[in-house]
C-alpha cells in the first residue's frame, strides 16, 4: 500500500547545491513559501531568490505532495486561488483540464491542486525573469550578519548529524515558512521491543504504508482530518481489516454544509468578550440559523474573518482555557470534511470495519507472533489491550514549540532571534509578519509566513488565510528592500 500514486506533470527543479548569496531566502517550499515567492518575483524581477526545503515531495508541501489522487481538499475549488484578488484561478485551471467536472463549490482532489500550484509557480517565475534556486536542504540556523541574514544549510536528512556538510547562504532578507513541525510520535517512551517498521510516525512519507497485510488490524492515533485521510487512503488501496481510531476526545470532524446556502455576516462587536461569551454567541447564532432551515456551518464561516482579532483580545489564561476546554469541539466544527467522505466513514463504522474510540494509549509491546499489543485506558479507567499489525501516528502538528526538537526553531530560540508566544503555539511576529526576538523587537529583515504564526493569530492553516499572510510577509520585505535602495542612492 502507498499514500502516493502518479506524479504531476511538472515538478519544481530541486537541487542539492545552494547559492552563496541571494537577495531573498525562503525557508520552506510549501504553499506559504511559494506564494510569498510569487509576490516577490512579480515585484523584483531582476533579483535572486533561494527556496530551501528539507523534504521536497512530488508536489508542494505535505498537504499536496503526500496525498493520493483521491484525497480531497477541504476548501471549495472556487476559493483555492493562491492570490486573494483571483480566488477562482484554480477552478479556471480545472476547467481547462476537465471541463464541467468540478463546480466552484466542489471539493477537488488535493493532488490536482498540487499540480496546479507547481505549474502556477513555475509560470510566474518564468514570466518574471527572476533567478530562483530551489534547494533541497535543511536550514538549521538563521543569524544576523552585518546588515544581512546568514542561513546555515545542511543536506536534506543530515540536520541532526554531527559533521554534516554545511553550506551558508547570505541574503538581504528571509522568509521563514516551514510550517509547524509534527508532534513527536507518542510511543517514544511507552513501546517495548516493537519492530520499527510496525510504527508509522509519518503516514505521508513515501512508502510508509507499504507492506501491510490487507486483512490486518490497524491502530490509528488521532481522529481528525489526517486520520480520516489515512483511513480513506488505506481503503482505496484495498485494505479490508479493522481500523481502530483512538483519540482523547473520540470525535470526528463534522461535514461541510450543503451547496448553495447563503452566507452569514457577523460583526466584531457580536463576538466580543471571553471564550465563554464568544462560544455562547456562536451557539445562539447557530440555533437561529438552524431554526430557519440552514446549516450551522455558516456561523463558523462568519466568525473566521474576526478570529485573529478575537484571539488577540484574549489574555494568555483565556487562550489556555480555550485550548484546554473548547479546542477539540472547535476543531471538529471548524476543520470539516466533504459530505461524501464522512458518508463513507459512517458506512465503515456501521459495518464494524472502523471503530472510533476515546481513550489514552498507555503502552505498546511486541507479541510472540510479531504483532503489537496496544494497552489503552478507556474514560472509565478500564485498560483494554488491542492486538494490531501497525500503529499509525495521526495526531497532527506539535502544540508546544518551546521544547521542539526541530533544529531550526530550536536554534532560533536559543540564540534569541526568535521566541514563542506564552503558550508555545507558534513563533512570535508582529502585524507586518516581522519576526520578533526574545525582547519583543521586530526584525527588519526576517518575516514569518504560514502556520508558525498560529500563536499570534490562531487561524493560520487554510489557504484563504495563508495566501493573505504570504502576501503581507512579501509586502513587508518589499518595503524593506525599497528602503535599502533609497538609502543606497542617497
Amino acid at each position: 500500500m502507498t499514500s502516493n500514486t502518479t506524479s504531476p506533470c511538472q515538478q519544481l527543479p530541486w537541487k542539492d547545491t545552494a547559492p552563496s548569496q541571494v537577495d531573498v531566502a525562503i525557508v520552506g517550499g510549501g504553499f506559504s513559501g511559494l506564494v510569498a515567492l510569487v509576490h516577490l518575483c512579480r515585484a523584483l524581477s531582476s533579483d535572486k531568490f533561494a527556496v530551501i526545503e528539507c523534504h521536497p515531495r512530488r508536489a508542494p508541501g505535505v498537504a499536496y505532495g503526500g496525498c493520493d489522487d483521491e484525497h480531497l481538499l477541504n476548501v471549495p475549488a472556487g476559493r483555492m486561488g493562491p492570490i486573494a484578488d483571483d480566488m477562482g484561478s484554480f477552478h479556471r485551471w480545472l476547467e481547462t483540464r476537465q471541463p464541467g467536472k468540478f463546480r466552484p463549490d466542489s471539493f477537488a482532489p488535493r493532488a490536482l491542486f498540487g499540480e496546479y500550484l507547481t505549474e502556477f509557480v513555475l509560470n510566474e517565475v518564468a514570466r518574471s525573469g527572476a533567478h530562483v534556486s530551489f534547494v533541497r536542504g535543511a536550514v538549521i540556523d538563521v543569524r544576523d550578519a552585518h546588515s544581512q541574514v546568514e542561513l546555515t544549510v545542511v543536506a536534506s536528512g543530515d540536520a541532526s548529524h554531527q559533521g554534516a556538510h554545511h553550506q551558508t547562504i547570505v541574503a538581504q532578507c528571509a522568509v521563514i515558512a516551514p510550517g509547524v513541525p509534527a508532534s513527536p510520535a507518542p510511543w517514544a517512551h511507552i513501546q517495548r521491543d516493537v519492530p520499527p517498521q510496525a510504527l508509522i510516525a509519518d503516514p505521508w512519507e513515501s512508502g510508509s504504508l507499504h507492506g501491510i497485510d490487507p486483512d490486518a488490524d490497524i491502530l490509528v492515533l488521532g481522529s481528525g482530518l489526517t486520520a480520516i485521510d489515512v483511513v480513506e487512503g488505506l481503503r482505496r488501496a484495498g485494505h479490508r481489516g479493522t481500523v481502530r481510531m483512538l483519540s482523547r476526545n473520540g470525535r470526528l470532524p463534522l461535514p461541510h454544509a450543503d451547496h448553495g446556502e447563503p452566507p452569514l455576516s457577523m460583526t466584531k462587536e457580536q463576538l466580543a468578550g471571553s471564550p465563554a461569551k464568544v462560544l455562547s454567541a456562536l451557539r445562539a447564532a447557530a440555533r437561529q440559523r438552524m431554526a430557519g432551515g440552514l446549516g450551522w456551518q455558516g456561523v463558523i464561516d462568519a466568525v473566521r474573518p474576526h478570529i485573529p482579532a478575537i484571539w488577540k483580545s484574549w489574555t494568555a489564561s483565556e487562550r489556555r482555557r480555550f485550548i484546554r476546554r473548547a479546542r477539540a469541539l472547535w476543531e471538529i466544527h471548524r476543520h470539516r470534511v466533504p459530505v461524501q467522505v464522512l458518508a463513507d466513514i459512517t458506512a465503515q463504522r456501521r459495518a464494524g470495519t472502523l471503530l472510533v474510540e476515546r481513550g489514552e494509549l498507555l503502552a505498546l509491546k511486541s507479541t510472540v507472533h510479531g504483532a503489537i499489543a496496544a494497552s489503552v485506558r478507556a474514560p472509565d479507567g478500564v485498560t483494554h489491550v488491542h492486538v494490531v499489525a501497525r500503529v499509525i501516528n495521526c495526531i497532527g502538528p506539535a502544540m508546544d514549540l518551546r521544547h521542539t526538537i526541530d533544529p531550526l526553531l530550536g536554534a532560533m530560540q536559543r540564540s534569541g532571534i526568535a521566541t514563542t508566544d506564552e503558550l508555545g503555539l507558534g513563533i512570535r511576529s508582529d502585524d507586518d509578519c516581522r519576526l520578533m526576538n526574545a525582547n519583543g523587537v521586530p526584525h527588519q529583515r526576517v518575516v514569518i509566513a504560514g502556520a508558525l504564526r498560529r500563536g499570534d493569530l490562531w487561524e493560520s492553516t487554510a489557504v484563504p488565510d495563508l495566501r493573505v499572510h504570504a502576501a503581507r510577509a512579501a509586502a513587508t520585505l518589499l518595503a524593506q528592500l525599497a528602503g535599502q535602495q533609497t538609502k543606497g542612492r542617497n
